[in-house]
This record gives structure tokens, sequence and C-alpha cells, in this order.
């Protein structure tokens, strides 16, 4: 039987460590990038006010009287979201393009993530009308 002396031991021990911690650091790195990446993915795409159905637009305009929209969301073609600041509150809105509303959110963090009026937490499916990219 071959022994290893203790300096050896102690060698062999501190590099499985330190290669331990490097493929757990590239595996946490990596998945924090996938998870930005698909964050990305699903941003729903901005679109001018000529690109929002009329419907849409004069429904916005009953609901918040007095309020111009920031920015123009197209949700999946299926709804329009509306960002505004309404008495120094970030909001967004999200109507049907048949001009119905559906719900509102607002900002909670200056990240640009929103607390929604419907009480479901904020789960969607399909794009997301983020008004902040990372970093801003």
């Amino acid at each position: 039987m071959k022994t290893i002396s203790f300096k050896t031991f102690n060698s062999i021990a501190i590099a499985t460590i330190a290669l331990m911690l490097a493929v757990t650091f590239s595996i946490s790195f990596s998945s924090c990038k996938k998870e930005s990446k698909e964050k990305a993915d699903t941003l729903c795409p901005v679109v001018t006010a000529s690109e929002v159905p009329q419907v849409v637009k004069d429904s916005f305009a009953v609901r918040y009287p007095a309020t111009s929209v920031t920015t123009w969301f197209n949700k999946d073609s299926v709804a329009f979201c509306a960002f505004f600041t309404i008495s120094g509150i970030e909001k967004l809105a999200q109507f049907a393009n048949n001009g119905s509303f559906i719900k509102d959110e607002i900002e909670t963090n200056q990240e640009g993530e929103h607390q929604d009026s419907t009480g479901t937490g904020g789960k969607t499916t399909g794009c997301e009308c983020e008004t902040h990219t990372e970093g801003d």
C-alpha cells in the first residue's frame, strides 16, 4: 500500500475544492445569464400611438382623463399596454384590442416591476410590458 504525504494530500484537497468552487460559480453565472436572456426574449414590443386602435386610446382617455401615455406596448397582438405617470406614480394599464379594460399595475420598485390590480400576483403568459431595462 502506497502512502502519500500530508503535504500532497493537502494540495490535492485544495485543488479539488478550488475546482468545485469554479464549477459552482460557472453554473450559477450561466443560469443567471439564461434567466436574463429569457426575460429579454419575452418583452412586448413598443409601438407608436398610431399603431394602437382608436377604441383602445379612447378607452384609456375615459379611464384616465387628462393623462398622456408615455409608451404603448403590443401585448401578443391581443392587447395593448399603456405606460404612464399619474400623480407621480408610474402605472401600466392593459386593454384588449376591442378597448375593454383588463387590468392596471402600479410600479412597486425602481426596476420596472409592477403590482397588478387583479390580485393574481402579476402572473401572465406571453410577453411582458416592462418599462425599464436592467441597469436603469
